[in-house]
């Protein structure tokens, strides 16, 4: 077995990355809360701050120009945090519900793991899915394949569920 000597684990996103080719758990879900309160948002728009905690997406999807147009057209008055919360309660159970219509592996990833485990690493997996989403999608994944040796939800950390580079400076 080929070992690496400075290389210890390799960590993957989830959506797009192992699981849900296209990304779209988080997309369309937000796409349908959005609409179901009369703002239209495109998939395109609905991607651009893919990787953030979903609180954050929500509210850096309100703050795309084309998007909080839209949002004052149909409120009167831009998105405010209370907003922003609003619709986080009205995304978190149909993305709790519905993240498993997108758990898929993607081809290939299955395999990817499968060799770079048997090459010694280890597995390590980082999401922008809430604990509550990944306790659903990690047992779907497992039974399709895909078991990390560890994996951090967005709200599992202070920065947003995302290894940053605070201390390595």
């Amino acid at each position: 077995m080929q070992r690496y000597q400075h290389l210890e684990a390799v960590i993957f996103d989830w959506a797009g990355t192992v699981v849900d080719f296209g990304s779209f758990a988080p997309t369309q879900v937000l796409i349908d809360v959005f609409a179901a309160i009369g703002v239209p948002v495109s998939m395109e728009e609905a991607r651009v701050p893919m990787g953030l905690a979903k609180w954050d997406h929500i509210q850096s999807l309100g703050r795309l120009p084309s998007v909080a147009e839209r949002w004052r057209a149909r409120f009167g008055r831009d998105m405010n945090d209370a907003d922003v919360d609003e619709l986080y309660q009205r995304f978190m159970p149909l993305q709790v519900e519905r993240v498993g219509e997108y758990s898929a592996p993607i081809p290939g990833a299955i395999a990817t793991v499968r060799q770079l485990r048997e090459r010694g690493l280890k597995i390590g997996s980082c999401s922008g899915y809430p604990r509550v989403v990944m306790d659903k999608l990690l047992p779907l994944a497992a039974a399709a394949g895909y078991s990390p040796d560890h994996t951090v939800a967005t709200d599992d950390l202070a920065a947003g569920g995302r290894p940053g580079l605070d201390g390595f400076g």
